[in-house]
């Protein structure tokens, strides 16, 4: 008994298979004839159609045909009593011509009437002709003959009208006074008339035949799509099988939807954040099940945002769907990759337990994201910074997991392109990063954010230029931090509005002071972060401190990082620079060479000067290749009738170097670091010595001092 078991189970589920097999057979024959009915019926609806289609022509053609021959006749019969109207009045002598002459083109004009009456006819009769019905109709030749007649004597009778209107005034007398009016009379009221209402006549008999024809041909028609539709639903299918039929078929399609979307990312084809949390329940129960450990690595891009915005959604898309293939070549087939949503990507690596071999896993996927990406004929350059844990060595629930990994990330995004593996002090530090952040939220009410002025001097004289203002944070308990401390910070919030009011007032009032003193500080660089270069903010705030502090706009310089060329309104940000340059205050391009700008952008964009960013300054005396593109970029600036500026000038050796090269202003630790403003005007020349200093100042400087 036990051996057949297997056997009696094949043959009822076999048993079972056939009536749904005989269902489903019975239903596909069902949907064959319907089909067929369904053909035959469309066929049969159309025909009635076209049947409607041309009774209504045949029809149409025949009421203008009564019409126009209606109009035709009333136009004869004013045409007539016009003429008899013209023969009486010609019997007196006394009517002058001008009464005459209106009478005689009234009947110009009824001929013509009648004439353009009688072509349209004859096209009426014409496209009558070829109609189906009016084929099938016998030809009706009393019908055509008497329109032939009509047309003859209507010739003859319009003839005689204008001979009578086109005759002389003694003409028509005589032929009035002997045979005028009984000629005319005959001509006009007796067989044109009968002949005009018999062709009317014929022409409603003729409609009425037609639209007999039409009625019965469409209700011929009509009984036959009442017939299909009745075998059609009464032998062909039943109303429960179809409803039954379409019901399972969107219950299937519908469900495979609530699949797809379940678990998949419709952009990039990977796992959702619900298939994610799904597979990272499994990693745990199979852990306290076997022990076996697992890891997790959490990925963000870098600048996302700015590609998104700069460049729109398009070139976010194709960066997020070069993301999940890096990471799909990158890794294993078992590892479980997702995207979590926005720009964040989740890996579950199985049976990964070491720390050093998470890292490691980790740097091949920055390197793989790191490829360039092509979008619409430029290179994206993308980055992501990873951050990562270990299973059960840093947590032992989902929860602690990602937050720790979520930690270790945020360390991660500190550098950019880094990979950080959890540890304490990544937490240490991420507790510290939060901290600073809810602290600035008050910094600038509070008056905690200071400027400390670097100078611009001319690298062939020393003489001093200016000053970069340069942003530091005193916090009430850390002490004076450095803007790579709480910048990052700031990223994507709205702090940096009021960080940036804050050091152009401050900046404003060292400026009145300074020159209250009589000294002369030279024009005050200050960055302006790109949000308040879009619209009339980043402008209203150096016009107040203009108009506050009693100063000139050549006070100030605006410096803009390359970034702005990426910006999606970069034709707003291209009005707030043309404003500024307007009121005679300084553009200039800072870190250049490290971002985006082509040589198109250089050539449109309205700047004074090219700063030299710091990374190929330090390469002078180490880095050939360094040496060659500051020398590049200084011919550059001087073909484009530029300033160029380098900075972070630390040696005598770089600026003897960018001396030589070309290069004009300089600023950098070798002639002073950041100080408070207190310091700086210690420095600083009288305006009398700076005067008697521009004049023995070098052919370059006088240059550019000219220039501003």
């Amino acid at each position: 008994m036990r051996a057949r078991q297997p056997d009696e189970m094949i043959e009822r589920s076999e048993l079972l298979a056939k009536p749904r097999q005989s269902v489903e057979q019975y239903i596909r024959s069902i949907g064959r004839h319907y089909l067929n009915a369904v053909i035959v019926m469309t066929m049969l609806i159309a025909a009635t159609y076209l049947t409607m289609l041309v009774a209504l022509d045949r029809h149409s053609l025949q009421q203008k045909i009564s019409f126009l021959t209606s109009n035709q006749y009333i136009r004869f019969q004013q045409l007539a009593n016009q003429t008899r109207a013209l023969m009486r009045a010609s019997t007196d002598p006394n009517l002058t011509e001008y009464i005459i002459g209106p009478m005689r083109d009234d009947i110009h004009r009824a001929i013509g009437d009648i004439h353009a009456m009688g072509s349209e006819l004859q096209e009426l009769h014409q496209s009558l002709g070829g109609n189906l019905l009016e084929r099938l109709n016998r030809r009706d030749e009393l019908s055509v003959q008497l329109r032939l007649e009509l047309n003859a004597r209507l010739q003859d009778f319009l003839e005689r009208a204008a001979r009578i209107a086109d005759a002389s005034t003694e003409d028509r007398r005589e032929r009035y006074s002997f045979w005028g009016p009984i000629d005319f009379a005959v001509a006009a009221d007796s067989m044109l008339i009968r002949q005009f209402s018999d062709l009317i006549r014929y022409g409603h008999d003729r409609s009425g035949v037609s639209i007999d024809h039409a009625k019965l041909i469409t209700t011929g028609l009509l009984g036959l799509i009442a017939a299909a539709v009745i075998l059609a639903s009464t032998f062909l299918f039943s109303p429960l099988l179809k409803k039954l039929r379409n019901e399972h078929r969107r219950t299937m399609a519908f469900e495979k939807q609530l699949t797809q979307l379940a678990h998949t990312d419709a952009l990039t084809g990977l796992n959702n954040r619900s298939s994610f949390n799904l597979a990272l329940g499994n990693l745990f129960g199979e852990l306290e099940r076997t022990g076996t450990g697992f890891s997790m690595l959490l990925v963000d891009l870098d600048r996302f945002k700015s590609i998104n915005d700069g460049l729109g959604h398009p070139a976010g898309d194709a960066v997020l769907r070069h993301v999940a293939r890096a990471l799909q070549r990158t890794l294993r087939m078992s590892d479980v990759i997702a995207r979590l949503g926005g720009d964040e990507f989740a890996v579950l690596l199985p049976g990964i337990g070491d720390a050093a071999a998470l890292e490691a896993v980790a740097a091949r996927a920055i390197e793989a994201i790191a490829a360039g990406i092509s979008f619409e004929e430029r290179t994206l350059e993308v980055s992501a910074s990873i951050g990562g844990a270990v299973v059960p060595d840093h947590a032992a629930d989902e929860a602690s997991l990602m937050r720790i990994v979520d930690l270790a990330l945020y360390t991660a995004k500190g550098s950019r392109s880094a990979t950080v593996i959890f540890d304490e002090a990544a937490l240490a530090r991420r507790l510290e990063q939060n901290q600073l952040s809810l602290a600035l939220v008050l910094a600038a009410d509070r008056r905690e954010f200071v400027v400390h002025y670097q100078p611009k001097v001319d690298l062939t004289t020393g003489a001093h230029l200016g000053f970069e203002a340069l942003v530091r944070w005193q916090h009430p308990e850390l002490g004076l931090l450095p803007p790579g401390r709480f910048m990052p910070l700031m990223e994507g919030t709205q702090l940096i509005r009021g960080m940036t009011r804050a050091v152009i007032a401050t900046v404003g009032r060292d400026l009145k002071a300074w020159k209250a003193a009589g000294l002369a500080p030279g024009p005050v660089s200050i960055n302006l972060p790109e949000v308040l270069l879009v619209g009339q903010e980043g402008y209203e705030m150096f016009a107040g401190a203009v108009r506050d502090n009693g100063l000139e706009w050549e006070d100030f310089a605006v410096e803009i990082t390359e970034d702005v060329f990426l910006n999606r309104s970069a034709d707003q940000i291209l009005a707030t620079v043309a404003r500024f340059r307007q009121h005679g205050l300084s553009i200039s391009l800072d870190d250049f060479g490290t971002g985006f700008a082509s040589l198109v952008h250089l050539r449109d964009f309205p700047f004074d000067e090219l700063k030299i960013d710091r990374s190929f300054v330090d390469g002078i005396g180490k880095d050939a290749r360094s040496e060659q593109i500051i020398q590049a970029m200084v011919h550059l600036a001087q073909s484009l009738g530029k300033r160029c500026v380098a900075e972070g000038i630390e040696t005598e050796e770089q600026r003897r170097f960018l001396m030589e090269a070309g290069c004009d202003v300089g600023q950098g630790y070798h002639f002073a670091r950041p100080e408070s403003a207190a310091l700086a005007g210690q420095r600083l020349p009288g305006r009398a010595a700076a005067g008697r200093r521009a004049a023995k100042t070098s052919p370059a400087s006088l240059r550019r001092i000219a220039r501003r």
